[in-house]
């Protein structure tokens, strides 16, 4: 119900194993397609200059059911150094396309031994002020069992992209050929007899209804607000709610986005007719890009209440 989500109530979730933390002799490496090799101490990322960003921050579900919406989302402020001002410290060269992340955590992954979680992020997102290493979360440090002592955060993306236990940073000219880059986490189609491997990067428009709850009895005539949040990698421009199980559908009122928050949105609505009603909602970016109404982990949120005269 909050704007800002209480840091207990924010899911916590990782692929193997939370790693053995030394935060007295924790160090980042940046190497690869760099002039100079660097490594930063946690003292002197400390010591640089810090930003604070709002972001909404989600799982994009499991990566074996890519279709099953699990709608862990949260928002949070997010406290830590530019990830342009940590690259800086190198000198990335031009021929630079893209950063590897690499994590302390590694293990068995569902049979699979992963040595280190590695993630990649176009070269282009760099020059963004917002994308950072993270050392807070909600004005507290990171704890270990989210990451910390320091995690990359890249606002707009899906949280597996904001790799934990940050260890080092690697600019490369082609993505990395790590597990978690060239098996999980994409989605595939067949176009043409040819598969379409797009990364799970930039977040899809999503939103979802959090008053009333699930199965709550509402009085017959009397007015509620339906209400919820939305968010996307882009700022969501239209949220729509419908009483009938999506047979039709109206406007709701959305506040603006800040930074990278998700936006409230809220529908009065009075029922004039008792029985069963199924509540849904569905969000739309600039471009068009919406919510399906199954088969995506985006998929249109729903929930049933209850219409009595009481």
């Amino acid at each position: 119900m909050d704007f800002q989500t209480p840091a207990n109530l924010v899911f916590s979730l990782y692929h193997m194993r939370v790693p053995l933390i030394d935060r007295r002799d924790w160090k980042i490496t940046i190497k690869g397609l760099v002039a100079r090799e660097a490594t930063l101490s946690l003292d002197e990322l400390r010591a640089m200059p810090q930003r604070d960003v709002n972001s909404f921050h989600e799982c994009c579900g499991h990566p074996f059911y890519p279709t099953v919406p699990v709608r862990r989302v949260a928002n949070v402020v997010w406290r830590g150094v530019p990830l342009k001002d940590v690259l800086a410290r190198a000198g990335v060269t031009p021929d630079a396309k893209f950063v590897w992340s690499t994590g302390a955590d590694g293990g068995d992954y569902h049979g699979i031994n992963v040595d280190a979680f590695v993630k990649d992020l176009p070269i282009a997102e760099v020059d963004r002020d917002d994308v950072m290493l993270a050392l807070q979360m909600n004005g507290e440090d990171l704890e270990d069992g989210r990451g910390g002592p320091v995690r990359l955060v890249v606002p707009g993306y899906y949280g597996t992209n904001s790799t934990k236990w940050l260890v080092s940073l690697e600019l490369q000219a082609e993505r990395s050929p790590g597990y978690f880059t060239t098996v999980m986490y994409n989605d595939r189609e067949i176009k043409d007899g040819n598969e379409i491997i797009a990364p799970l990067w930039r977040v899809a428009p999503h939103s979802i209804i959090v008053a009333p709850a699930h199965q709550r009895t509402l009085q017959l005539r009397q007015q509620t607000v339906i209400s919820g949040w939305a968010w996307g990698a882009d700022p969501i421009e239209t949220v729509d709610v419908s009483v009938d199980g999506g047979l039709n559908w109206r406007r709701a009122e959305l506040a603006l986005r800040y930074q990278h928050s998700w936006q409230g949105f809220g529908f009065p609505w009075t029922p004039t007719t008792s029985g069963a009603h199924q509540l849904q909602c569905r969000a739309f970016d600039a471009a068009g890009r919406g919510q399906p109404p199954a088969g995506a982990r985006n998929s249109i949120f729903a929930i049933d209440v209850s219409v009595e005269d009481l």
